[in-house]
């Protein structure tokens, strides 16, 4: 079957090839081809694989580390978690900031009064989040709730969320809970 094909031979030495076989006589016939041994044959293949497999994996480890997944804890609890009967009051803040520094010992106040008691039938859960360094959790919380300057208080209640717009004092965070509980 494979008697009558002819293939130039590549290791010739002559400069002058033709394809139509006047001026080359050295050629080489396909069976030629046949002499590579099995063993050889079987390691290019188990190479090709194995190079197959290792993109492979590198492909999922790389498609694997960009995603990103959020592991819930205690610290926040999501929209929509949040039982009915219960309302999460948010503060954010950084360590450097004049107005926060002001206003955490006001927040520590309302939170030692209001902690385990009930106001117009809501429990109040007190969150503070210290966005002095922006982790990828706090910048994607800062990103959600449209934080743009600290202090910044946020209240959580029935899936919508209230924001705070007043000089953080106890008496006037009071009012705040009071009115929109």
């Amino acid at each position: 079957m494979f008697k009558n094909k002819m293939l130039p031979n590549l290791n010739s030495n002559s400069n002058t090839q033709s394809f139509g076989g006047a001026q080359n006589t050295r050629m080489l016939s396909v069976p030629a081809l046949k002499q590579l041994s099995w063993t050889t044959i079987a390691i290019y293949v188990a190479v090709v694989i194995g190079l197959t497999f290792v993109a492979y994996y590198l492909y999922k480890q790389f498609t694997n580390a960009s995603t990103v997944s959020f592991k819930p804890n205690r610290e926040h609890v999501p929209v929509g978690s949040i039982p009915s009967g219960q309302a999460e009051l948010m503060l954010f803040y950084v360590d450097w900031c004049p107005h926060c520094k002001t206003a955490k010992p006001e927040w520590e106040s309302l939170k030692s009064a209001y902690e385990n008691k009930q106001i117009n039938g809501y429990n109040i859960i007190f969150t503070e989040y210290n966005c002095t360094n922006e982790s990828a959790e706090i910048e994607q919380l800062m990103n959600k709730y449209k934080i743009e300057g600290y202090p910044t208080i946020k209240l959580l209640k029935d899936n919508q969320i209230i924001e705070y717009d007043a000089k953080p004092t106890k008496a006037t965070m009071e009012q705040f809970l009071n009115t929109v509980l």
